[in-house]
C-alpha cells in the first residue's frame, strides 16, 4: 500500500511522468483526476495527502472537505483559484512556482507585440482569402515608448530583451518594486497615469488583486494614445473586456494581443472574436518544452518536501 496519495486535480498535460517518478520515490501514488468544480474536488480528492492543482477552484468548501491533505501545490505563478486563508486555517501548506516561466512569457509578450505591430495574423488570414496590398497602420519599434504595468520577473525579462530594439524609453508602474531595481534595469518608474498616457506599447504583468482587478477599464483606456497597442500575458481579470473591445472598435486603441482572458476557454460570444485588431492566443505563454519541465519538476519537489517534513522552496503561506 502506498504511503502517500497525491492527486493531480485537473489533468491537463499529456504526461505526468516527472511527477509520478518524484512521488513514487517517496513511496507515494500519483492519481490523475478530472475536477472542474468544488464538488468534483470533494468527490475525487478528499482523501489525498497532497494535491497538484491546475485550474480547479480550490474554495474554502473544497478545502474543508480534505481529510488529511498537507500540501496544495498550484501549477503556476499565480494562485488566484486557491483560498489561501482557508488552507492556512486548515493547516495546509500552499506552494507554487513563481520563477519558472519568466523567459517563456516574456518571449510570448514580445511575440504578441510584434504580431500587433506588423499585423502578422491579420495579414496571414487575408492573404489566404486572396487579398494583397493590405493597408493597415504599422509603426517601427525604434523611438517608441514601452510601458510595463508591473515590474516583476517577467517584466524585467521583457525589458532586458527589449533594450536592443531602440526604444526611446521603457517605463513601468509598480509601487511595490524598489526604485533601485528599476534604475539598474534602465527603466523609468512612473505613475500608472503617466505610463498609460505616454506609452506606445503597454504590456500587463501584474497579479490580480482587489487593487488591480479590471485596472484596464473605460477610465484608464481614456488615457491611452489611439495608436497604442495593449498586450496581456498576465491575467484576464486585469482587463474589463467590454471596455477594451469598445475602445478598439471605436478606434481609441490600435491593437491588442491577449494570451489571458476573463473567461477561459474563450466563449462563443466573446466580443474579441469579431474584432480584426485583436489577436488571441490560448493562455500558453508559459508553454515551452523547457518551461513545462521546470514547472513539473518544481511542483513535484514542493510536494515531496512537504510530505517528507522539509520546508518547501516556494511557500505561499506560512503555517504557525
Amino acid at each position: 500500500m502506498s504511503q502517500f496519495k497525491v492527486c493531480v486535480t485537473d489533468a491537463r498535460h499529456t504526461s505526468y511522468d516527472i511527477e509520478k517518478e518524484a512521488i513514487e520515490k517517496i513511496g507515494g501514488e500519483l492519481v490523475l483526476c478530472n475536477c472542474a468544480t468544488e464538488d468534483d474536488l470533494i468527490a475525487q480528492c478528499a482523501d489525498a495527502d497532497a494535491l497538484l492543482l491546475d485550474q480547479a477552484p480550490m474554495t474554502a468548501k473544497a478545502i474543508q472537505a480534505l481529510k488529511k491533505c498537507r500540501c496544495i501545490n498550484r501549477y503556476g505563478v499565480g494562485y488566484d483559484n486557491v483560498d489561501v486563508d482557508a488552507a492556512t486555517a486548515a493547516g495546509i501548506q500552499v506552494t507554487y512556482v513563481p520563477d519558472y516561466c519568466a523567459e517563456d512569457v516574456s518571449d510570448h509578450a514580445l511575440a504578441l507585440l510584434l504580431c500587433c505591430l506588423r499585423q502578422i495574423p491579420l495579414r496571414d488570414r487575408k492573404i489566404r482569402q486572396g487579398a494583397w496590398n493590405i493597408h493597415e497602420t504599422g509603426f517601427r519599434l525604434k523611438g517608441k515608448t514601452l510601458g510595463l504595468m508591473g515590474f516583476g520577473r517577467i517584466a524585467q525579462a521583457l525589458a532586458r530583451k527589449c533594450v536592443g530594439f531602440g526604444f526611446e524609453k521603457i517605463m513601468t508602474y509598480d509601487p511595490y518594486i524598489p526604485d533601485a531595481v528599476c534604475e539598474k534595469a534602465g527603466v523609468i518608474k512612473a505613475s500608472m497615469e503617466d505610463v498609460l498616457a505616454q506609452s506606445d506599447f503597454i504590456s500587463l504583468h501584474m497579479p490580480v488583486t482587489p487593487e488591480t482587478r479590471r485596472m484596464i477599464n473605460a477610465e484608464t483606456l481614456a488615457l491611452v494614445k489611439p495608436t497604442a497597442i495593449l498586450i496581456n500575458t498576465a491575467r484576464g481579470a486585469l482587463v474589463d473586456d467590454a471596455a477594451l473591445a469598445k475602445a478598439i472598435s471605436e478606434g481609441r486603441l490600435l491593437y491588442a494581443g491577449l494570451d489571458t482572458h476573463g473567461k477561459e476557454p474563450v466563449s462563443a460570444d466573446c466580443p474579441y472574436r469579431e474584432l480584426e485588431h485583436v489577436f488571441l492566443t490560448d493562455h500558453t505563454g508559459y508553454s515551452t518544452v523547457e518551461g513545462v519541465i521546470e514547472l513539473k519538476t518544481k511542483s513535484a519537489q514542493n510536494i515531496v518536501d512537504v510530505l517528507t517534513g522539509k520546508a518547501p522552496a516556494y511557500p505561499v503561506n506560512h503555517l504557525g
